[in-house]
């Protein structure tokens, strides 16, 4: 496990007693791309689109969880895998996401727990984007833009 990963959670826990959910997403990227998927019968994200990733297995690293659920999701694995950061929200339980990006080699397809999994420009993506996936993207573009200058 990477220094920062072990440094705040030594052992990943999908959901931990005392509120604290432990999640990932993944911004999985193949040339200048980005992927999205559409969940299966998912409570709180719909129809609409989302970045991979979900909730972490326990005693399972989030680098690790991360590219399962990737795989999962979409069918693809991942080249790398580079940890972005860590957001912190509080929606009734504190929730700690692991932020990755990761390189793919294969086009996506949707897996077990999606309906849908395909590539988009982050100039031109689709109008029903989950608004926090909506909020992640936003930053992430403005970091691949300042990366650019």
């Amino acid at each position: 496990m990477a220094g920062p990963e072990r440094a705040i959670f030594p052992r990943g826990a999908g959901r931990a007693s005392g509120g604290l959910e432990l999640r990932c997403a993944v911004f999985a990227r193949r040339y200048g791309r980005i992927l999205l998927v559409r969940h299966r019968r998912h409570p709180l994200f719909g129809g609409d689109w989302t970045l991979p990733g979900g909730l972490l297995e326990y005693g399972v690293n989030p680098r690790e969880s991360a590219a399962r659920l990737l795989a999962d999701q979409a069918g693809v694995e991942a080249d790398s895998m580079r940890l972005l950061g860590m957001n912190s929200t509080v929606e009734g339980d504190w929730i700690l996401t692991f932020v990755f990006e990761a390189p793919i080699r294969e086009n996506p397809s949707p897996g077990r727990e999606t309906t849908d999994a395909r590539l988009f420009d982050l100039d031109a993506l689709p109008a029903a984007v989950h608004p926090l996936t909506r909020r992640l993207l936003d930053g992430y573009r403005l970091t691949e833009k300042a990366k650019a200058v």
